[in-house]
């Protein structure tokens, strides 16, 4: 009896004992289970978020995106320019007598997406754009799926000034807008050919003052939302080189108009060295 006893307790003992490593080995096997399903999901999420941000490339945008876009240029003045990157040309570049502003960028580019940001801010602020499309740069390049938007295919009208944007390349590399002659010339003396390349009539920028890896991996709204927080450090970036650009432009065309260029230092910038006036026209392309 005692030996049965025995053989029961011992058996009962063990079946205890398996019981609890079963349960174990269960709850251990949930716990990876979980783990591995939510790191699943978040990479299908972002990669479905990614897919789906990509499928608007070259798509126009919508006017309520549009509409957001001129409403954040309404803003950002308290951002004050102390220094300026700008250098002069020896060129005056215009188009029907009203200063030009030329872009030279590509639709790869990460830092011509995050200066494209800037220049929509400014020239909202001197006139109209449509036609603007979605873009992300380049998805194998530094700083990939940078959303911007691209110029290609857009217009713009502006009492003050005229826009000449060139997206020399697409998304893939392959050639976009031509590139005009004079333009070409300078942006190859003073820029060695580097993107972006900015002209403000006799002024001319090389490359961008924001960072677009604050910008790269997330999506436009998540700009936009930045860009209305005046601590984040997007805003504090987009809107320095946008108040940049757009000081010069009002030193270029009469200070106008002076809603826009009273935030400024009323100047006319004259240069001491002869400028050779410039005529250029945008080359218009049709949205394939």
């Amino acid at each position: 009896m005692c030996l049965k006893f025995s053989n029961a307790k011992i058996y009962n003992h063990f079946n205890h004992d398996l019981t609890m490593k079963i349960s174990k080995i269960v709850l251990v096997g949930l716990l990876i289970a979980i783990i591995v399903g939510t790191a699943i999901y978040y990479s299908l999420a972002r990669q479905n978020g990614t897919i789906s941000q990509a499928s608007l490339i070259g798509k126009p945008i919508p006017s309520t995106l549009y509409n957001q876009l001129v409403q954040l240029s309404n803003q950002g003045y308290n951002i004050t320019v102390t220094e300026t990157d700008f250098r002069v040309l020896p060129e005056n570049f215009s188009d029907n007598g009203k200063p030009a502003v030329i872009y030279v960028g590509a639709e790869w580019c990460p830092f011509c997406g995050a200066e494209r940001w800037a220049l929509i801010i400014v020239l909202s602020r001197f006139g109209n754009f449509s036609n603007i499309s979605y873009m992300m740069s380049s998805s194998t390049d530094v700083y990939p799926n940078t959303p911007t938007f691209s110029f290609a295919y857009s217009s713009y009208t502006s009492k003050y000034i005229t826009f000449i944007p060139i997206e020399y390349q697409n998304r893939e590399g392959e050639p976009l807008n031509k590139v005009p002659t004079p333009v070409y010339n300078v942006w190859k003396e003073y820029d060695n050919l580097s993107i972006p390349f900015i002209i403000v009539a006799y002024y001319y920028q090389t490359g961008t003052t924001i960072d677009p890896g604050l910008l790269s991996g997330h999506n436009w709204t998540y700009v936009i939302n930045e860009l209305h927080n005046p601590n984040s450090t997007i805003y504090k970036e987009i809107y320095a080189q946008a108040n940049m650009i757009t000081q010069m432009i009002c030193q270029v065309d009469g200070n106008q108009p002076m809603t826009v260029c009273s935030h400024f230092e009323q100047t006319n910038n004259q240069t001491n060295s002869p400028l050779t006036m410039v005529n250029v026209q945008r080359i218009s392309y049709s949205s394939p």
